[in-house]
């Protein structure tokens, strides 16, 4: 996947650009809180249906406007061209086309173009609570299976209507009424969510292991596992998951939410036997982070055929010299990418194999 340029409009402190890439590395050069990161949101807008940095796109339009307009142009590797646009006014209305075809919304954008990006505040990939790396699990399963995307979004909606009866329930001090067949809803979708997630994280994890291995120079030693919550022989995960639905009922009735399911899951790193969140220090897990970035990428290139677009967020500050080269490598000849950085000689940083671009104040202009 290429993509080719965008035009955006009043996108956070992006009055207006007009930028045309390069189908290898692109290089964002500024001083913080220029807009680097934000040119990476509009683009990456694309791939996650959403933003990767707030719930409310209101947050997303440019101070003293009312809308923001991002239209992206690419090219698949089979060689097919798009083009995507979308307009976001302020308190929700959104118009998202592919295409020049009207959209639902963002989230039918969300497998168009596959993306992967790194930010700092992925080491709480490694170190942060479970939601993140259910997040990230999710992410690459939508990525490969259109399959789980529709799964994903028809268990969200069943447990939303299961936690409206419980909520009315624990309200009125009543029994739920007909709570058995949402019972049956959430055991049927969260099952399928859990033996995707299984598969997903087996497609990951031995890639994140040779990575690692490469990237520090010491083989072995990675490993995950899925920890779930309900199951824990997950054979027979729709049936366990109905007998824990079952045995919280009462609780439930009086807190008024549910209480089992995927949505509780986890996925626990190890590092040398020890657990990463628990034992590891700040950098390894930085660079077991990054290792799952560059492990997602290859798993969603191996598995659905499409190269996605790969962003670093001013990574290279926070690598030594000779693990920036190594990370460096596993980019090069393999995917677009777009990196930003407040220095262009950062060891690592491709400034000589890369179109280079400045942003200053949310003017973006190119480096000849």
């Amino acid at each position: 996947m290429i993509i080719r340029g965008v035009d955006i409009t009043n996108f956070r402190n992006i009055a207006r650009a007009t930028i045309a890439f390069s189908p290898s590395f692109n290089l964002i050069e500024g001083r913080n809180a220029q807009g680097k990161t934000n040119l990476l949101e509009a683009i990456y807008l694309f791939c996650l249906g959403r933003s990767f940095r707030t719930r409310s796109l209101d947050e997303a339009v440019r101070f003293g406007e009312e809308y923001f307009f991002v239209k992206i142009a690419g090219t698949s590797d089979s060689g097919v061209d798009f083009e995507m646009e979308a307009a976001y006014e302020r308190e929700g209305r959104a118009r998202v086309s592919i295409n020049g075809k009207r959209a639902a919304g963002f989230a039918d954008a969300v497998g168009v173009i596959p993306g992967v990006i790194f930010v700092p505040e992925d080491i709480l990939l490694a170190s942060g609570p479970p939601a993140g790396r259910r997040a990230y699990l999710d992410y690459t399963a939508a990525q490969i299976s259109l399959m789980f995307l529709r799964d994903i979004k028809e268990y969200r909606l069943v447990l939303r209507q299961r936690n409206a009866l419980l909520e009315r329930a624990a309200r009125d001090c009543a029994q739920p009424e007909g709570i058995e067949a949402w019972d049956e809803a959430v055991a049927a979708k969260g099952a399928a969510i859990v033996r995707m997630r299984l598969e997903t994280i087996g497609e990951i994890a031995r890639r994140a292991e040779k990575f690692f291995g490469e990237i520090v120079g010491e083989p072995g030693g990675f490993r995950m596992e899925y920890a779930c919550s309900f199951s824990p022989t997950l054979k027979e995960p729709e049936t366990e998951l109905r007998e824990a639905l079952a045995r919280a009922r009462e609780a439930e009735r009086r807190r008024g939410y549910t209480m089992a399911g995927p949505h509780y899951d986890d996925v626990r790193i190890f590092l040398e036997g020890a657990e990463l969140r628990r034992y590891g220090s700040q950098g390894r897990k930085r660079l077991a982070a990054l290792v799952l970035k560059l492990a997602q990428a290859l798993a969603i290139l191996e598995r659905r055929g499409e190269r996605p677009v790969v962003m670093l967020d001013d990574i290279f500050s926070e690598l030594d010299r000779d693990t920036a080269a190594r990370v460096r490598e596993h980019l090069t000849g393999g995917y677009q990418s777009f990196i930003t950085t407040p220095r262009a000689n950062e060891p690592g940083v491709p400034g000589d194999a890369a179109a280079r671009f400045a942003i200053e104040a949310g003017s973006v202009s190119p480096i000849a």
